[in-house]
């Protein structure tokens, strides 16, 4: 299989939970073993407080400065970033500056994030 897309080309989606807007490249490209987004924020932007029941995600901080919370750490981001997150570890990133991030999920299964209050 062999899929191409311009993330120009994606339709911006909102997302519950979150004040950041979503390009859902995996819909598009519809690969069978991960789910790939890319997130758009504005500084103060966050997205939902979560962890999830399979999926292991690959955050990939393209542009701007962000906030990752965990439970016992909160870490700083910028562009050239990279981290990978188990899936039970709950897990917030929060925007400083104007910024995208590219996410990974895999496996991919549908539905699979838990928001936590």
């Amino acid at each position: 299989m062999r899929k191409r897309v311009n993330l120009d080309e994606l339709e911006i989606q909102d997302v519950d939970h979150a004040e950041a807007d979503v390009r859902a490249v995996g819909y598009e490209l519809r690969p069978e073993k991960m789910r790939p987004t890319v997130w758009t924020f504005e500084e103060g932007g966050y997205g939902p407080n979560h962890r999830q029941e399979e999926q292991e995600e690959l955050y990939h901080v393209l542009s701007g400065r962000f906030e990752m919370a965990f439970a016992d750490e909160t870490m700083t981001l910028e562009a050239g970033d990279v981290v990978v997150v188990s899936p039970e570890e709950e897990r917030q990133l929060r925007c400083l500056d104007d910024g995208e991030v590219f996410v990974v999920g895999a496996p991919n299964v549908k539905d699979d994030g838990v928001v936590v209050d």
